[in-house]
């Protein structure tokens, strides 16, 4: 990473649902040059992203001088009751490469499922809970569960390197990829080359990763970056500076990997913000987060950079 930051944000922290036009100019205000775009199911895939609204969302991001890092969509996974394991929705998914690619994204970004599709409660419930757990049943297969995931995104990849696109994995709680470890062992499984991470450290850091060590075991297989804080016990997305995620040191494995890329704030529990709790459009108090985020991150990026910091490679 050089000396140079080129800063983004999603549009779901500005607002949950769509329309995105909105969102994309006040990303644009707030010093952005980058803005990410989502479909968060196949319903919402075709009833937003027609060829009309493409072409319609294209020229505002042209119009603010943005370029789109990547379109998030979850490959989707159903589970029927009482079967052994999962089922990939893969027509979904190469919708949404369609989207992407006439969107003009070279990249889509997908959470990995939770096991057998089930979702375990919000790891920001986990604080006030007394007891902690998820269900399990005797007939699920777990070893055939996971070849179920690697067998999708295998296929997944296959579609996306069709259009032309890379695939970002961005970890999650309690999701077969949360960690570094998780993901190395998907790249090695599914042997895609266009296969990489969405790094993500409010993530990483609740799932028990220390996040720049994540950046220097993953390396060329960063595609795509969310910044946001949190105190580790929760994935809160707060805005970084206000948790206890080290970002310079995130910036020096960053720098020694030449990671170029953006970097995309994901500002979710931020003050202001839009959420899937409450999908009313974002306060002006998200904009004053957002540019105080870029400020800050600023700061340590240069700390990073300067010569008394210490080597990390």
């Amino acid at each position: 990473m050089g000396a140079c930051l080129s800063f983004g944000s999603t549009a779901w922290t500005f607002s949950w649902l769509p329309p995105y036009e909105r969102a994309i100019q006040r990303i644009a205000r707030a010093g952005c040059k980058h803005v990410e775009l989502v479909a968060w199911n196949v319903a919402g895939l075709q009833d937003y992203y027609t060829s009309e609204r493409i072409s319609a969302l294209n020229a505002v991001i042209s119009g603010e001088g943005l370029t789109l890092t990547n379109f998030f969509f979850n490959l989707p996974f159903a589970y029927s009751e009482g079967a052994p394991t999962s089922a990939p929705n893969l027509d979904g998914f190469r919708r949404a490469v369609d989207a992407a690619a006439a969107l003009g994204s070279k990249l889509i970004t997908s959470g990995t499922p939770y096991p057998f599709g089930r979702p375990i409660r919000p790891i920001l419930q986990r604080p006030t809970a007394q007891e902690w757990t998820a269900p399990t049943e005797l007939q699920w297969d777990w070893s055939a569960e996971y070849e179920n995931v690697v067998g999708a995104f295998a296929q997944a990849c296959a579609a996306a390197a069709g259009a032309g696109l890379r695939v970002a994995i961005e970890p999650h709680p309690y999701r077969w990829v949360c960690q570094a470890q998780g993901m190395l062992r998907l790249i090695e499984h599914v042997r895609a080359p266009n296969l990489g991470l969405n790094f993500d450290p409010s993530h990483l850091f609740p799932s028990g990763d220390m996040p720049h060590f994540t950046v220097l075991l993953l390396k060329d297989r960063i595609f795509n970056t969310h910044f946001s804080d949190n105190e580790g016990h929760t994935n809160a997305h707060w805005r970084p500076g206000r948790g206890k995620i080290d970002w310079t040191a995130i910036f020096a494995a960053l720098a020694a990997i030449g990671y170029d890329g953006p970097i995309t704030l994901e500002l979710e529990d931020a003050p202001g913000a839009s959420h899937y709790t409450h999908t009313e459009e974002a306060s002006p108090a998200l904009d004053r987060e957002l540019k105080l985020a870029i400020a800050y991150l600023r700061e340590r990026h240069a700390e990073a950079l300067a010569p008394e910091t210490a080597e990390v490679a």
